[in-house]
């Protein structure tokens, strides 16, 4: 939902501290919010009724509704995303939370434990599913290389990156590999393989094929060809999910609760509406999708909070609760984890 042309024209001073007040009490107690609660919180110095004309001209523009005749008002998706305007120029970050956040996230021992810890982090602080994307497979580090023994003409070349990841490479010989030859070349992987990027794999190899012993040189340029393009069938991103449970009490429908929790299993779908593929590299915000702006199925009763972090390529965290989430909490807390996990990021990439 878009906000109307003239709105900026129609919500003063005044019906933006209703509409603040709407949403927050709304937030807080999930009951529609009457003009008496308006002035009571808001201390202002009008009478309920005009804070009740205000209100029906909120309704009439869009940004809150009446569930019933008699009820107060509740915000909708463009009640929300003006509150969350608004909370975009003067969000502040918890500075305790800071704190416990980098307590938990600066004993990381890798990336994979680091993003783990961060899922966790997230849930923690804001007591709804919590996502957290791996930057793309080419960026991160092998921490594992292992050749399996399939004949006497072939391989299972195994990588396993510090984000997680398990890449297997199905590798060809053209005569037949003795097992001991396999236990050097297990060495040679070992030696000049292991800490590489991804991305890196297969210009290394080939650089060492010519340093390698004359007899195991079209072992190593075999892996160095099996390495040499992407599997069709790898997903991209690693998708850590944390909270899980929480979705119980977010208030979803039967129906919507299934759509989430099976969302939640699809990494592409999941990377793409956490920005993942977004060409500004630079976007290092946090990005609120709240109601009908979130694209994919079943998240039209849900709002999703993301920002962006970068390890070589992008990767991005966020959490996913009902549109009625905490919204100043969850933005402080998306950011306060972010900007933590880019900073141990950088000490466990040096």
């Amino acid at each position: 939902m878009t906000e109307p042309e003239d709105a900026h024209l129609a919500l003063d001073e005044r019906r933006r501290v209703i509409l603040h007040a709407i949403v927050t009490e709304y937030i807080a107690n999930g009951q529609p919010v009457g003009s008496n609660r308006v002035v009571e919180v808001t201390g202002l110095d009008v009478s309920a009724a005009t804070v009740r004309s205000d209100m029906a001209l909120l309704e009439e523009l869009g940004y809150v509704t009446q569930p019933h005749t008699s009820a107060g008002r509740v915000p909708t998706d463009l009640g929300y995303r003006a509150f969350v305007d608004e909370l975009g120029a003067r969000g502040e970050q918890d500075g305790k939370q800071r704190e416990v956040v980098q307590e938990l996230l600066g004993s990381a021992h890798d990336v994979e434990d680091l993003l783990a810890r961060t899922t966790h982090v997230l849930s923690q602080l804001t007591r709804l599913v919590s996502l957290v994307i791996a930057p793309a497979m080419d960026a991160a580090r092998l921490k594992l290389v292992e050749l399996l023994s399939m004949s006497a003409t072939s391989a299972m070349l195994l990588l396993v990156t510090d984000t997680g990841r398990v890449d297997k490479r199905y590798v060809a010989f053209d005569e037949a590999i003795k097992p001991g030859d396999l236990d050097r070349v297990r060495t040679v992987l070992a030696e000049h393989v292991r800490g590489h990027r991804m991305a890196e794999v297969t210009d290394v190899l080939r650089r060492i094929v010519e340093d390698a012993p004359a007899d195991l040189r079209h072992v190593v340029a075999a892996l160095a060809d099996a390495t040499s393009s992407n599997m069709i069938d790898e997903p991209i991103h690693k998708v850590f999910v944390g909270g899980r449970a929480a979705l119980a009490g977010l208030g979803f429908e039967e129906e919507e609760l299934s759509r989430v929790l099976g969302l939640l299993e699809e990494e592409v779908e999941l990377a793409r509406l956490l920005g993942i593929d977004e060409d500004d590299e630079t976007d290092t915000e946090p990005r609120v999708l709240i109601g009908e702006e979130n694209t994919a199925e079943g998240l039209q009763s849900a709002a999703l909070v993301s920002q962006r972090y970068r390890l070589v390529s992008a990767g991005s965290l966020g959490v996913l609760g009902s549109t009625r989430m905490d919204y100043a909490k969850v933005l402080s807390a998306v950011r306060s984890v972010a900007d933590e996990l880019q900073q141990t990021l950088a000490t466990l990439d040096t």
